[in-house]
C-alpha cells in the first residue's frame, strides 16, 4: 500500500518534471537550463525513492522490535519458572544426598555386623557341624560292633 503511493509520488514527480522541461523549449530556454531542471527533477525523484526506502526500513524496525517486545513478555515469566524449578530439583538432589549418605553408613555398618557374626558363629559352628558328625560316625560305628 505504501510502495503504490511511492511510486504514484515519483511518477507525478517525472510528470512535473516533463511539463517544466515542455515550458523550457516553448519559451526558447537554453540547453543548460533544461538540463538543470531535469537534473532537479531526477534528484527530487531520489530523494522520494530513497524517502521510500527509509520509511518501509523504519516500519520494519518497529514490528521486530514489537516482535521483540512480546517475545521477551512470554520467555522472563518461562525463565523464573525454570528458576524455581532448578531450585526445587537442588533442594531435593541434597536431600537425596544425605539419604545415600545414610545408606553407605548402614551398609558399612551392616557389613561389619556380618563380619564380626562370621567370624564369632562360623569357627564354632563348624566345629559343632564336625562334633556332631563325628559323634554319628561314631555312633554308627559302635552299633555295627554290637550287632
Amino acid at each position: 500500500m505504501k510502495s503504490r503511493g511511492i511510486l504514484l509520488s515519483v511518477v507525478a514527480v517525472l510528470v512535473v518534471a516533463a511539463g517544466f522541461v515542455l515550458v523550457g523549449v516553448l519559451v526558447d530556454a537554453s540547453y543548460l537550463g533544461i538540463a538543470a531542471i531535469i537534473a532537479a527533477v531526477a534528484f527530487g525523484a531520489s530523494m522520494l525513492g530513497l524517502m521510500s526506502l527509509l520509511l518501509t526500513l523504519v516500519g520494519t524496525v518497529r514490528e521486530l522490535t514489537s516482535t521483540v517486545e512480546q517475545i521477551t513478555d512470554q520467555t522472563v515469566p518461562l525463565l523464573s519458572g525454570v528458576n524455581e524449578t532448578v531450585a526445587g530439583v537442588n533442594t531435593e538432589i541434597a536431600r537425596l544426598d544425605s539419604v545415600v549418605a545414610s545408606v553407605q553408613h548402614i551398609s558399612g555398618t551392616a557389613e561389619n555386623i556380618a563380619d564380626v557374626v562370621h567370624a564369632a558363629v562360623a569357627n564354632p559352628l563348624i566345629k559343632a557341624v564336625a562334633f556332631v558328625t563325628g559323634t554319628g560316625a561314631a555312633l554308627k560305628a559302635a552299633r555295627k560292633l554290637k550287632d
